[in-house]
């Protein structure tokens, strides 16, 4: 991953402003939303490890509640 954040440079924050207008007028507003297009490509593989962590620990959470 850091080999992919390398030399990318950050968004221009002028374009900040509009996108957190969208998001601020939105009729159903995210609870969490990424800016710049970094985020966006790495958050599903990060999120894709969480995912499989947590299934590899299941059992241990469902003995934790006497299953």
């Amino acid at each position: 991953m850091a080999e992919q954040m390398s030399g990318n440079q950050s968004p221009d924050p002028v374009g900040f402003g509009p996108a957190i207008l969208k998001v601020v007028d939105a009729e159903k507003a995210p609870l969490r939303v990424f800016f710049g297009e970094q985020p966006t490509q790495l958050a599903p593989h990060i999120y894709q490890q969480r995912l499989a962590e947590w299934a590899e620990w299941a059992p241990v959470s469902r003995e934790a509640e006497g299953k």
